[in-house]
Parts: C-alpha cells; structure tokens; sequence
C-alpha cells in the first residue's frame, strides 16, 4: 500500500484586536514616549541649569551688595587738548525711604514701566510667553518682552547693561534672588532711589528737587507723570534739553496752510496766545467721562465732532463711547477753531502716556487727568545751571556714546573721554555767535544761531553751538539745534544737481532755462523772488538759487528714489526710502539736521571719500584701558560718488563768475578757494484774512578743502524776522570770521581736478561744441567736462529769408526782399516734452531774448516754411544822384545828393558797392523825397574802382537801381593848412568903430568840407568853401570893449580839422 505525503500548506498565525486592545496599545506607546520624554527634558534641563550656573550664576555678586552699593567714581568729557568739560559726578543722591514718597509717583512708575509690578513674581511670565508666541509666529524678529521694575533695578546697578541672552539669565537670576530677599516695597525704594534722571540727579529726591524745586513727597499727578518718563530714556526726554518730547505742547496754525505752524513752547509763546490756550483748556476741562463697568470702555460727553479731526460716533446727548486704548487718539485728534477760520491744537508725548496709563489702572480720577493736562501746558520747570562747558556739544556726546553702546554707559562712571572738539574754535565759535546775536536782536528781531564745524581730513567734529545759550530756559535756547531737524531749503539743491550732472552727462555750463514750467499733476512752482532769470547755465542757477531750473533737475536726476539713495550714502537719514517726496524734494520741503548737512557736504570737499564723523579722540576707563580710540584706517574710507562728480560740484558751487557780484566780497578767503551755498528761506502766515510772507530759516553752508562750517540763524519760538533779515547781514560774519581764524594754522589747498575732467569750448546756445562755420565768439564759453562731446551744435547757422515777413525764400522773391539773417535755434533740457519746450520757444520771441542778444546782428530763431504773401502790382519807380562817372570817393563819409519817386511808399535806399550793402537810408514811406548828406564806404573798399549802386525799396520789397562808376580812394588823414595873410603877427587892436578883413589862404590836398569863423568860441560864419578867405571883422561895430578870440576852423571832406586863434582887442575911442 503506498502512502501519499501532502504538503503542508503555508500557514500564518493570525491575532483579532478589538478596538479597545488598540486604544490600549497607542496609550501604552504614548506614555512610554512621555516617560522618556520627560525624563529627557529632567537630565537635559538639570545639565542646562548646572551648565548656565557655573558659566553665569557662580560668579555674580551677592544681592545684599545691592542696597550699599555706590558708583565709586565720576565720568569726565575733555577737549581734545584736555580740559575738562563736564564731569558726571558721583551720584548727587538723597536717599529717603518708600513712605517718603509720593503716592502718585510710585503709581506713575509702576503704571508705565510696570503695570503688573504687584502680582508678578520677578519676572513677568504673562509678557514673557506672549514674547515667545510673537517670535515663533514671525510676529517679531527677536524675543522682546518689557523687563520688570526688578529687572531694572538689577540692569542698572549690579550687572552691566549690554544686550546678550548672559545678561537676561542673569539679570532674571537676580531679580529673582532679590524678589526673595525683600519686599516689594523695599525693591521699588531701590529702583527710585538708584536710577539716573540725567543732570546729575540721581535718585527720585534729587530729581523732584531739581526738576521742581520741591521733595518727591509733595510731587503732584503731572510733576509724577513727567518724572515717571524719564528712566527710558533721560537724555532724550530731559525736561531741559528737550521739554518738547516729555510735555509736548500745544500749536496754532490757519486752516488755509496747515504747514504754517505756531508752535507754543516758551512762556512768552505762552502769553502771545493766552486767549487761544484758553479755549483749548476750556474745551479740555469742560469733558467728563465715566468708566463702563466691567469693560475697557469708557463714555465721554460734552463733546462735537467740530473740534475734532477725525470723526467721532457722538450721540444725540454728545457722548461717545470709546476703548481705553483710543483715548491718547481721541487727546491728539483735538482741534479747537478760534478767530478768522485759524486752529489750536494739542499733541501727546510721553507724560501723555504716562496719565494715560495711570487713569486706565485706575490710579487717578478723569478730573485729575483733565487737570494734568491743562496744567502741563502752563508749566514751568525750575532752573538748574551746571558747571559745564560746550553744553549742547557734552550731551550731543553722551547720546552719541549711548546710541552707541547702551544707555547708562556715560552715567555709571569710571570713564574719561576725550573729544574731538577744538578749544580754541569753539570759544571764537560761541564768542561770535553771541556777540553777532547781541547787535542783530534789535536790528533784525533775530535772537539765535548755530554753528557745526567739521574737519574734512579727519571728519571729526571741531566745533559745535546748538543754540545761544544753553542756561536760558525761557527761549528754550539749550535745544540744540545742530542736532534738530530743520528745513535747509536751497542749501540741498546741491544734492539734486550733482545726481542729474551724473545721470544725464550735463555740465557746469549747460544751458538751463528759468521759465515758469508745468511740472506733472500740474505743479508749477515760483522762485523766492516771484520773478524769472530766463536763459541761464547750471552754475549759475545753482548760485542764484533758482527754484525752477531745480526742479527740472530732480526729474533729470530721476527722482526722489536715487536721490534719496544719493543722499543715504553720504549720511543723511532724515530721508526715508519709500516715502513720496516727489518735486518739491528738489527745494527740500522736509527736514534734515544740520549735523546731517555738514557731513553731506564733508563728502564733497573730500572728493568723494566717506567716514564716519566722530566726536571722540579716545575714551579710558579708571585703569587707563582703551575702550575706544580714533585711528586712521584707510580701509573704512568709502567711496560713495565718483572724484569727478564731486570736483565739478565743487567748482560750481566755488564758480565767482556765476553768483551775484557782490557777494563774492562776502564767500570769499584770502588765498583761499570757498564752496558755498546759502539760502534765507520765507515762511507764509494768514492773519485775519491777509497773507504775509516773511524771512525764517537762514543757512549758510560753506566749505574749503579742509574745513566744513554750517551756520544757522533765526528765532525760537519761530517768530517774524525783520524784512531786511538775510543771511548777508547776519550769519555771514559769523562764518567769515570764523573760518578765516580756523584756517589760520593751515596751508592754502585747493580740488586737483581729475585728469578726466576737461575744460573745453561749448555753445552757449546748447552744451555741444561750437559749430566750425560759425564766427561769433559771444556764443562760446568753456565747460568743465568728463566725457567730451563729440557732436557739433547746429542751432546757430546763417540762412536766407524773405524780409518782408521773415519766412522762406522761392523764385517770386523780389531781390531787394532776399536778406541773410542769423538762425539759433534753442532747446530745452528736454526738448522732446512740450511742457520744457514751449516756454523756451515762447521766450525766444520776448522782449528779454532780444536785450541778451543785442550784439548778434539780423537775428531770428524760427523761418516760416510757408511763401510770403506780397501785390503783385510792381512800383514805378524813378532814383537819379548827383554822382558822376569817375567821381572820387574816399572810404569813410563822402557827401551825396539823390532823389526818388514811386508809385508805392518808400521804405528804404540801399547804398551799395556792385551788390554789398554799405549803408541804408530808412525812408518814412515816402513816395517820393530828395536826400541831401553823408554816405560811408567802409575801408575794404579802398583801391577800386566800382559800380556805386543806389537801390530804392518800396514796402513790397521791388526796386529800382541808379549805377555809377566811382573811384574810391584812400581816406584822408592830412588836415588842411590855414596861411594867415592878415594880421600877419596872430593879433590885432582896432578901436569899437573900426573894422578889419580878416584874409587867409587855406592848403587842401581834396576836397574841404567846411570853413567856419568863430568869436569867443561862437561860429559868426559857416560853411564857406571858397579856399581864399577876406572876412570883414566887426563891420557892424557890434563887438564890446573886450579882449576876444577869433577862431579860423578848417574842415575837409574826411573830418580832418585844423584851425588857428587870433587875438583881438578892442578898444574904447
């Protein structure tokens, strides 16, 4: 029997779950992953925190250093020669106790530096976590968070102040230490007593007392808010420097120019516009509010959409309801109408935010915030004055050091710095400015100027006046206004032509055109004087400051995006990139300092080279370690625009030959090449209906190649100057004599100009080369150039013309009518736009074109394309002269006799040899008429013999001629010779009833012209020809008892003349 193996079937083993098992079987896997996770992140943040504890913690000072804790020594600023200053004490501090100080303060602080201060632990973990979300949702590009009030009392004392993840562990670290040690109370005593409100106050008491001459106990809300500003940024917001940005003010202006602003800053302000501060503070005062519970809402009532701004949803009650947020929107939007149409309004700064903040968390009451307001606009900050030297250039250097290492890093001390700022410039610098001041404030109504010098081959700062007087905190005179943003007007138009020589390869002596333009959107500007200068050249529109020849320009140099881009190369921030300046950028309607101005200007007189402008020589700390020192690094020089580019701005802008004349007795050096632009700009006022336009910001910029000198002058609290005010009378013996005493110490320099720049020959008609056919030197001047031009101008050429009507000659033309004239054609910058084009046409024809071009003989700038329309009826016209064949002429004047009759008027009798014009008798439309006088031959005429031609012209232009062959000969140059026969010896006496005859013989190689007899000087007898003379002498017996002068004169027919005196007495019988 035979068994059969099967085999064996593959087979698997095969397990059901239910859906409970894999809900089991995930959970596991989950809490495995969470335990491993979690024991990952125990060891890793075990391993961190011992890491960050030894690398940072270990080594941090113990917090109970922190309440004895002292800075041990002051910082010092010098001159560059080592004289001191200023010196930043040791803390100037009165330390008083947390019950000691004013309840508003502590809520002020608390409200803008710390708002959850009572319930954070140390940190803030609220702020902190929504950091983190903002960073992780690209919402910002770092983790930023608002640090505790703890975190800053650590910030500013233990730990250094620099920006690093090291000092936030440590910091956070700290404060959590500190949380931990003592109370709230005691840590918020700290932070006031500690910190630094500039001026040498430090600490909460000090500040009260110099701020406001009293103790912090008795601060009120609005003295709070404004100390509560101060510790984010003291220099920034001092109440002395700049009251402005702390407590603001309100401002006035007319509703027909909103740009024409009154700002109130000074009591004096303050007083001239009591009555419209009044209408404001009644406004303010007369709003109530309440808060919506349990919202952040709140109802404001008695208020109307007409002193508003922007509109309000106002109900019928005149209550709106508005979030807490928008109520700093709702202040700034006010704006109160007064007399004629004019507006008052009110702008919020940081005290604004304060009180904002504290009436949210419900510190003080809506009155109380009304109240502090309306107060601020009144208040008056009590006078401190310093032991300091160059004020507005001290602090210009401690936040020029703050902005560039960090806040606190002038006031913690230890240091000395050693600026660039020259002793002996800066005390001529103060010296003028506040003598010049002195004689102008009653001459000019001028009470202020600035001054910011700057060496070019080092680029640092030499000297700088910010103002008058920086003690003065009436006028707020310690503003510095080097540092302020301020229109420069003209002063920038340099800028604007630099980049359109550049772009469009035009030069010192093109031809521009000040004619009133239609620039796009129909923007059509006037120049400061109201009036037009037509044709000029680059170089002299520039120094004439014409505003229409500058606007073409800023299209030329196309427009504001590479003129702004321009600009940020060589310093000048103020601009911004994408913003829409547009045309009037060309005039600089916005603002720039003028630090900013000089250092622009800087690059120019250095050829194009840029560094960075530096006030500091070198800065040390307690142990004489270098924290910073200026060195000469080649390497970091820039080079922004091309040498020649610079150079010919420079020599336009040096150019004496195209400013006014007399102001080269004023922009001048001895031995010294100048670069110069000035500009006294007008500001526009409406009052009571009548528009008034008067001077206001006057700027001089001036450079050498080793020296930049920007001068400022004008008002502070922005009022009228006298109309005589201009930049001549005032801020230029400030820069004269200043410069002139600079350069004292330094040899004379001038630009190289770059081999690459060439002076050539151009058209004054156009900026190509002279054309090769024309003659005419007038129309010819040099031009500085990079790239020659290789085209020849032909806008200037000579063409034939129908005179009748100055259109195109054809084969109907009367011969008489054919004349050859002087074509120029002239071309706009663009001639292709019709909006440049047209006024230069239409200029070509007025009364202006024809006085600049007088000398040019026959000149037109258009031919008509068409015929000339004339009768067709010819004159029948008759000319006959007195002139024979073979008659001599001489080439000079030579007597002539004619005469004519025409059927038609007589315009004209051309005098002509063969067929020259040699001269033309104009004829007043005469039919007919006889001409009896001189013609002249011109001396190339001399030696031939010609055909003599006189050519009668009728109004049509037909002709008719008379011909006569003439010899022409030299002119005579020999005076004719007077023989006297009788009296033989040149005198003669004679008694009153007597007479003589007076006998000569006159010697004459042509013909005489004329001879004349005179007595005492007065002709008795002319024109005698006859060349033997016997004139009776007092025939009449009409000559007095007297002793008389007889004259014989001689005349021939070329004007020379001889003539003899004869003594004659006469006697009494």
């Amino acid at each position: 029997m035979t068994i059969t193996r099967k085999p064996l079937a593959k087979t698997r083993l095969k397990t059901k779950y239910t859906k409970k098992d894999l809900k089991k079987k995930w959970w596991n896997i989950f809490l495995k992953i969470l335990v491993y996770t979690i024991f990952f992140f125990v060891i890793f943040t075990f391993i961190l925190t011992a890491f960050l504890y030894n690398k940072y913690i270990v080594w941090l000072p113990s917090i109970g250093e922190l309440q004895d804790l002292q800075i041990a020594e002051s910082s010092i600023i010098y001159d560059r020669e080592g004289n001191e200053l200023y010196k930043i004490f040791k803390e100037k501090r009165t330390y008083v106790p947390f019950e000691d100080i004013s309840e508003n303060m502590i809520n002020a602080i608390i409200a803008i530096e710390d708002k959850r201060y009572w319930e954070n632990p140390w940190i803030d973990i609220k702020w902190l976590f929504r950091a983190w979300i903002n960073y992780v949702l690209w919402k910002t590009d770092t983790v930023k968070w608002t640090s505790t009030l703890t975190q800053q009392l650590i910030r500013n004392t233990v730990i250094t102040n620099e920006r690093s993840v090291e000092r936030k562990i440590k910091e956070m670290y700290l404060a959590y230490q500190l949380t931990t040690s003592i109370s709230k109370e005691k840590i918020l005593e700290l932070y006031l007593n500690k910190i630094s409100y500039w001026h040498n106050a430090f600490g909460i008491e000090e500040a009260a007392m110099t701020f406001f001459g009293k103790s912090s106990k008795d601060v009120w809300v609005l003295e709070s808010s404004i100390l509560a500003s101060l510790p984010k940024w003291p220099t920034f917001y001092s109440p002395y420097n700049h009251p402005d940005r702390i407590v603001w003010y309100p401002y006035v202006y007319p509703s027909v120019n909103e740009d024409d602003i009154v700002k109130i800053i000074t009591q004096k302000d303050r007083a001239l516009n009591s009555e419209n501060i009044l209408k404001l503070t009644s406004f303010i005062s007369n709003i109530k509010a309440s808060r919506l519970e349990w919202t952040n809402k709140t109802l404001i009532c008695n208020i109307s959409n007409k002193d508003f701004k922007n509109q309000i949803r106002i109900d019928n009650d005149w209550c709106a309801v508005i979030q807490y947020s928008e109520l700093l929107h709702i202040l700034n939007s006010i704006r109160i109408e007064w007399i004629n149409d004019n507006f008052i309004e009110y702008q919020t700064w940081r005290k604004d935010e304060v009180l904002w903040r504290m009436l949210e968390d419900w510190y003080i009451s809506f009155e109380q915030y009304k109240e502090s307001i309306i107060n601020a606009i009144w208040y008056k900050f009590s006078q401190s004055r310093e032991n300091i030297n160059s004020a507005h250039f001290v602090f210009f250097v401690k936040e020029y050091l703050e902005e560039k290492y960090w806040k606190e890093i002038v006031s913690v001390g230890w240091l000395k710095i050693y600026t660039t700022l020259d002793p002996k410039l800066q005390n001529k610098a103060e010296t003028l400015i506040e003598e010049q001041t002195e004689i102008n404030s009653t001459k000019f109504a001028a009470d202020n100027a600035a001054l910011i010098s700057i060496d070019n081959k080092t680029w640092e700062i030499l000297s700088m006046v910010g103002w008058k007087d920086y003690f003065d905190k009436e006028n707020k005179w310690n503003v510095n206004i080097i540092t302020s943003k301020l229109q420069p007007w003209s002063t920038f138009k340099p800028f604007v032509y630099s980049m359109g020589i550049f772009n469009e390869e035009i030069w010192t002596k093109t031809p521009i055109y000040d004619l009133e333009t239609k620039f796009p959107s129909g923007y059509t500007p006037a120049n400061f004087d109201w009036e037009f200068m037509w044709k000029m050249d680059l170089s002299t529109a520039l120094n004439n400051s014409r505003n229409i020849p500058a606007i073409k320009m800023f299209f030329l140099a196309w427009w504001e995006a590479w003129i702004v881009s321009f600009m940020k190369k060589i310093w000048v921030n103020s601009l911004k990139t994408h913003w829409m300046y547009w045309a009037p950028l060309a005039l600089w309607t916005w603002e720039m300092t003028p630090l900013e101005l000089a250092t622009a200007y800087s690059v120019f007189a250095n050829m194009w080279v840029k560094k960075d402008i530096t006030p500091i020589l070198k800065i040390e700390d307690s142990k004489w370690n270098i924290i910073e020192e200026k060195k000469e690094i080649k390497e970091k020089e820039e080079k922004v625009i091309s040498e020649s580019q610079t150079y010919i701005t420079n020599h336009m802008l040096s150019d004496t030959g195209s400013r006014p004349e007399f102001w080269n007795m004023y922009l001048s050096l001895k031995d010294r090449i100048v670069a110069a632009k000035t500009w006294t700009s007008t500001k526009q006022t409406v009052r009571n209906g009548v528009k008034d336009i008067y001077p206001a910001n006057l700027w001089t910029a001036w450079y050498t190649p080793q020296i930049t000198t920007v001068v400022w002058a004008w008002n502070t609290d922005w009022t009228k100057l006298n109309y005589m005010w201009n930049w001549l009378e005032w801020a230029w013996p400030i820069w004269k004599e200043f410069m002139e005493f600079a350069h004292i110490w330094k040899k004379s320099e001038w630009w190289r100009q770059p081999a690459w720049v060439k002076n050539i020959n151009i058209s004054e008609i156009s900026w190509l080369l002279p054309n090769p056919e024309s003659t005419n030197g007038s129309l010819i001047k040099k031009s500085l150039f990079i790239n020659k031009p290789t085209v020849y101008d032909n806008s200037y050429s000579q063409v034939e013309v129908d005179t009748l009507c100055n259109w195109k000659v054809t084969a109907k033309t009367p011969i008489a009518a054919i004349k050859t004239v002087n074509l120029i054609q002239f071309n706009s910058l663009s001639p292709s736009n019709p909006k440049w084009q047209n006024p230069v046409i239409e200029w070509s024809k007025s009364e202006d074109f024809i006085e600049k071009y007088w000398n040019i003989t026959d000149l037109i700038t258009e031919v008509n394309p068409n015929e000339c329309e004339r009768s067709d009826i010819r004159s029948d016209i008759t000319i006959r002269t007195t002139t024979n064949k073979l008659d001599t002429f001489t080439a000079w004047e030579n007597y002539i006799e004619l005469a004519y009759k025409s059927s038609n008027p007589i315009i004209k009798i051309d005098i002509m040899i063969w067929d020259l014009i040699i001269d033309t008798i104009v004829v007043d439309n005469k039919n007919d008429w006889s001409y009896v006088w001189n013609i002249f031959i011109p001396a190339s005429q001399t030696g031939k013999k010609a055909d003599l031609v006189f050519r009668a012209v009728d109004d049509q232009y037909y002709s008719d001629t008379v011909t006569t062959e003439v010899l022409i000969v030299k002119k005579d140059t020999v005076a004719p010779e007077i023989i006297l026969i009788n009296p033989i010896d040149w005198s003669i006496k004679l008694y009153n009833n007597n007479f003589f005859n007076l006998k000569a013989n006159i010697k004459e190689g042509t013909s005489l012209r004329t001879i004349n007899i005179k007595i005492d000087w007065e002709i008795i007898k002319t024109w005698l020809t006859d060349r033997s003379i016997n004139f009776p002498i007092n025939s009449e017996n009409d000559l007095s008892v007297w002793k008389h002068i007889i004259t014989l004169e001689a005349i021939d027919k070329a004007f020379n003349k001889s003539e003899i005196d004869i003594k004659l007495e006469v006697l009494e019988r």
